[in-house]
């Protein structure tokens, strides 16, 4: 499997099990957000990120909430819990347009995911 699906493949899998676990569902903002991931080597993906879930929106007109650009390797390993967002972003391997807080709001809400399923 190539790197670039497997980061769409990651994505699907987080995105089934925070939609189907109440715990972590109940966190997510009432608001929604949509984040733009832009590997620099793939197709890029839109998540939506409301009180309803998660979800990969095909199409999207408008400009994001945030956009989280790097490699598909960096940006699958974020995904994985494997590399810690706020150094990737220092060291230059992910970059951030847009707002900060919400490409914050992912990554806590990805802590929260990770420590969840490696508790099960």
């Amino acid at each position: 499997m190539s790197t670039e699906s497997r980061l769409l493949s990651i994505l699907r899998k987080i995105i089934n099990d925070v939609n189907s676990d109440y715990v972590i569902k109940k966190i997510l903002p009432s608001e929604p957000l949509v984040i733009k991931l832009e590997p620099t080597d793939d197709k890029a993906a839109y998540v939506e990120i409301s009180e309803n879930g998660l979800r990969i929106i095909d199409k999207f007109d408008r400009q994001p909430d945030s956009i989280i650009k790097g490699s598909s390797e960096s940006l699958t390993k974020l995904l994985e819990g494997e590399l810690d967002p706020v150094k990737a972003f220092f060291l230059g391997r992910v970059k951030v347009e847009g707002s900060l807080d919400i490409a914050y709001i992912l990554h806590e809400r990805l802590k929260d995911y990770h420590r969840r399923t490696r508790k099960s």
